[in-house]
């Protein structure tokens, strides 16, 4: 005879799966951006130059610079010198032939009788010197740029790992129910001792 009923209720589940996956990404649509350089017309003109050196011309009016002074003051005493020189040998030849007559009055009447030599010079000598630059005109000519700075877009692949949800809908239980009449200790305490007995 069976005293005990037992009855299990299995808990109930659900799950949700969701798989694993590859999503492809792109940031952003590509674009550039553009700089311009206009066009460049660069003219450098230069006119006509004349240069006037009138130093030489004025060098020979006595009108020169401190250096070709003092150039010119040394030549002339140089020259003077030698002058001198060749005066004092000729005069000493001159004496040395007082035996032949030639006395010394006479010497010094030849030497103030003596005429300066003459000469005619134009002056001023030379005239201005003339140097020119002819006119210069240089164009350059820089063409207009344009140029691209290209964004380029940034694309990837993005994984995106799957999942597993359990759910728990009923959750399970086991029920345990006894069938027979309750055991006395001692028997004697059983209520239903003497119906027993009776029947028996």
């Amino acid at each position: 005879m069976q005293l005990i009923k037992i009855t299990t209720t299995p808990t109930k589940y659900e799950l949700e799966i969701e798989p694993a996956r590859l999503e492809y990404v792109n940031d952003h649509i590509p674009s550039a951006e553009v700089s311009t350089t206009p066009s460049e017309l660069r003219i450098n003109a230069k006119n006509t130059s004349v240069r006037i050196d009138t130093y030489e011309a004025r060098k020979s009016l006595g009108l020169t610079n401190t250096t070709d002074m003092f150039r010119r003051r040394a030549e002339l005493c140089k020259e003077h010198i030698q002058q001198k020189i060749r005066e004092y040998v000729e005069d000493g030849a001159q004496m040395a032939r007082i035996e032949d007559g030639v006395t010394i009055p006479e010497i010094m009447r030849q030497k103030f009788n003596t005429a300066p030599t003459s000469v005619t010079v134009f002056i001023p000598k030379t005239g201005a010197d003339l140097t020119w630059e002819p006119p210069k005109l240089n164009l350059e000519y820089i063409p207009s740029q344009l140029r691209y700075d290209w964004n380029e877009p940034q694309s990837y692949l993005r994984y995106i790992p799957g999942s597993v949800k359990l759910k728990i809908v009923e959750q399970g239980k086991v029920e345990v129910e006894y069938l027979g009449s309750p055991m006395y200790i001692p028997p004697s305490s059983d209520p239903n001792r003497e119906e027993k007995e009776t029947e028996g």
